[in-house]
């Protein structure tokens, strides 16, 4: 396998525990800044809908720009961002600067995830993507519960200090070890909008977004939830490093099953699991207080695997759908993954505040199982032929 994945999947590694802290941070960041933790919740939502158009805009002023600088940059800005996060004092300029910092983890996260589509020989995108991934979910498994330990016993502001200097250490790394002479992102508007107005694109896209509208709710507002089912804020770092350990068990596993039983199949699986992880969601209140821990943790594992297998799996079927335009279809996947994410911190935050977080779940059941209704009109496509 191509080596230059690994210093691609190292950053991006980065990049992934600031995204999996944030939820499980909020209540400290609104304890710091006094505002409510429906009002902390902007932080996501304005973070999401950067993540969503920021990089696609920044794709067309980068379109001549060799992928080597654009990831370095990226990285380099996400270091600066955190360092800016960790010096404001107020709320609303935090959410500014966490909205710029969705800019540039949104650009390297989707250049990182087409360069390794299109290293990728035939018939194994799904294993090269797997890498970067990997780096995810590694950052969840170990990252991301370090962090949180780190934050809860020393604040938020500390966590976000070794963030900078990870991030910083990345993108030198980047520019020292990736090759010179990868081409960027070259295609035009006009490009651009034609595969946006492929229909099974569209289709796909529209079950991305119904999808993660109906699921991010539980990674959201995850501590929310510990609350009702009855878990102190304490085991913050035991839930996340459960949700780790799913995202690693997928990591090590959804490549390999899309490219083996078919993206389109794998993907329906996995939202189908999801719509059971939020029936125990559900059920956990209800479960024996001396089990509300460990039901828990084996709950969010679960989550953590089936949710990241059902984006995989979208991801390998788009670059599969449109094999000349890989860059572009992921890129408009991830918008409209953060699209919903923003829809979903913005509807939850009510939600949560005027019905309680056990609703959260019980709506979002029917709102993936209608993403699964829009998925399987999605068409197969043409089948890859391997050397």
């Amino acid at each position: 396998m191509d080596s230059r994945l690994f210093w691609l999947a190292l950053a991006a590694f980065v990049g992934a525990i600031e995204g999996g802290l944030i939820a499980g941070i909020l209540p400290l960041i609104s304890a710091d800044l006094g505002v409510s933790l429906g009002q902390a919740g902007l932080l996501v939502l304005f973070y999401s809908l950067a993540y969503a158009f920021g990089p696609p805009l920044l794709a067309l002023l980068l379109g001549g720009v060799g992928r080597r600088r654009i990831l370095a940059g990226a990285e380099f800005g996400l270091a600066l961002c955190a360092l800016l996060m960790v010096l404001m004092p107020f709320f609303e300029g935090l959410v500014i600067i966490r909205t710029v910092l969705a800019i540039v983890a949104g650009t390297y996260t989707g250049t990182a995830m087409a360069t390794a589509a299109m290293l990728a020989p035939l018939g194994q995108r799904g294993r090269y993507m797997q890498v970067i991934s990997m780096g995810q979910a590694i950052a969840s498994l170990a990252g991301v519960p370090l962090g949180a330990l780190l934050a809860v016993n020393f604040g938020w502001r500390v966590e976000y200090m070794a963030l900078a200097l990870m991030a910083g250490l990345a993108a030198l790394a980047l520019y020292l070890k990736l090759p010179r002479g990868m081409r960027g992102d070259q295609m035009s508007i006009g490009e651009r909008i034609r595969v946006l107005r492929n229909p099974a694109i569209g289709m796909a896209l529209l079950s991305t977004l119904v999808f993660m509208i109906g699921s991010s709710p539980l990674i959201v507002y995850i501590s929310a939830l510990m609350t009702a089912v009855g878990v102190g804020y304490d085991a913050l770092p035991l839930v996340l490093l459960s949700g780790g350990i799913g995202a690693i068990a997928c990591s090590a596993t959804a490549g390999r099953m899309s490219d083996r039983f078919g993206s389109r199949r794998t993907a329906t699986i996995a939202g189908l699991a999801v719509i059971a992880v939020m029936a125990i969601f559900v059920a956990l209140p209800h479960a024996p207080p001396h089990l509300s821990l460990p039901a828990l943790m084996l709950t969010v594992g679960a989550q953590g695997f089936v949710v990241r297998t059902y984006s995989i799996a979208v991801a390998s079927h788009l670059a599969h759908l449109a094999p000349g335009a890989v860059p572009v279809a992921i890129s408009l996947n991830m918008s409209a993954f953060m699209i919903g994410m923003a829809v979903a911190a913005a509807v939850g935050g009510v939600v949560l505040d005027g019905y309680g977080a056990i609703m959260l779940p019980m709506i979002g059941g029917p709102l993936v199982a209608l993403s699964l209704v829009i998925w399987r009109l999605v068409p197969e496509g043409e089948p890859e032929r391997t050397a």
